[in-house]
């Protein structure tokens, strides 16, 4: 795990978001936003649900990291 220094409005308005998302952490919530910046579509997720490999969230986004084509 890494800390990471922010100003303090800067994490007063991070819980207001990770609050208006629901998320249960500033991670998810932080990630939430990169995910977004990055313009992936949650529908992307489960795009290969007919094939008989099941992973979780973490699973798909840990493979993606390993893999990465970029």
């Amino acid at each position: 795990m890494t800390t990471i220094a922010v100003k303090e409005t800067t994490l007063e308005k991070l819980k207001r978001i990770m609050k208006a998302r629901h998320a249960d952490s500033l991670d998810q919530t932080i990630n939430s936003l990169i995910e977004s910046s990055e313009g992936t579509p949650q529908s992307m997720f489960g795009v290969d649900r007919h094939r008989r490999v099941r992973l979780t969230r973490r699973e798909h986004e840990e493979f993606q990291r390993e893999h990465s084509w970029r």
